[in-house]
């Protein structure tokens, strides 16, 4: 008995379908890396003299 080319394309998207649900399955049960951190330098702002940071409207 043969099986027909119909029942066979079922069966064959059923075992494509099982497979690709068994490997996202996976993918979450394996440990997941966490990200990296990398420190990102920020250059820091000269500072001002003191002389240089009063207020104008005071005439100091």
């Amino acid at each position: 008995m043969k099986p027909s080319f119909r029942f066979a394309s079922l069966v064959l998207a059923r075992i494509k379908q099982s497979l690709r649900l068994l490997k996202e399955d996976l993918r979450q049960w394996v440990p997941q890396q966490a990200p990296v951190l990398v420190p990102i330098p920020i250059p820091a702002e000269r500072r001002t003299r003191q002389s240089e940071r009063r207020h104008p409207a005071r005439g100091d």
